[in-house]
């Protein structure tokens, strides 16, 4: 399993997918982060949600969550994992080598979840570096503290289970564009829409509940329960991945 999942970091290493979307994610991370700064003295302009001055803790954890963005590009990432092998007629090699389609599969959970935690870490880093550098740059304190890095240090974790969850997405779903477009609309869409039709619903959705409990969000559920909450949908949508990868033909 070990060799597996070491097959599948390498093949992430080795495709302009992954490069492509840690690129895409930093550069709007990148620039989000800089917007923030920049329009913070004008009231009429400032971001919405954004602090309009750095004084606190609180105020830079605010400036520093990337989650929501990170964790919608793990997402696709993952969603494109075995979709993207039926798009290049890669799969039936991947199970002649690997015949027990589970290994495959959970292999590639594992690795999806560890390349979409690095992929939170870089996205994260790159916003530490411009908010530490304008701050330093412009004379005002930093208030790195313990709650700033207790933030830092659950974005991967969530990015990471993103990914995973996305690869369930595509074990279920063949069609790579399917497989984005489901993923894309249930965070984007379906959780917006349920949340706001059933507003005590919203806490208990995936995404908009347990994914922003882990990143200290949402104190209504608590980083442990969101993230009991999460892995458990996760394990359910790839348990469910497994059952229709199994009974799939492979042309």
């Amino acid at each position: 399993m070990i060799r597996l999942i070491g097959g599948e970091l390498f093949k992430l290493r080795t495709t302009r997918m992954y490069l492509g979307l840690l690129v895409a994610a930093t550069g709007l991370v990148v620039l989000v982060t800089a917007l923030q700064f920049a329009l913070g003295g004008d009231a009429s302009l400032t971001i919405e949600g954004a602090a309009s001055v750095i004084e606190t803790e609180a105020d830079l954890r605010s400036v520093l969550d990337v989650s929501g963005v990170a964790v919608l590009f793990t997402l696709i990432l993952g969603a494109t994992a075995l979709a993207g092998e039926h798009r290049h007629r890669t799969i039936a090699t991947t199970f002649l080598v690997t015949p027990t389609r589970r290994r495959v599969v959970v292999a590639k959970v594992a690795g999806y979840t560890v390349a979409g935690a690095v992929f939170g870490i870089v996205v994260e880093a790159a916003a530490v570096v411009v908010a530490v550098g304008w701050l330093a740059a412009t004379g005002n304190t930093i208030p790195f503290g313990s709650t700033v890095v207790a933030g830092l240090a659950l974005t991967p974790v969530a990015t990471g289970l993103a990914a995973g969850f996305g690869v369930g997405i595509s074990a279920a779903i063949p069609n790579q564009l399917a497989a984005v477009l489901v993923g894309f609309g249930w965070v984007m869409v379906a959780e917006q829409l349920l949340g706001g039709l059933v507003p005590d619903l919203a806490q208990w959705l995936p995404f908009t509940g347990a994914g922003t409990a882990i990143t200290g969000q949402h104190p209504e559920i608590g980083v442990v329960a969101g993230l009991g909450l999460f892995v458990s949908y996760l394990l359910v949508i790839v348990a469910v991945g497994l059952q229709v990868t199994r009974r799939r033909d492979i042309a």
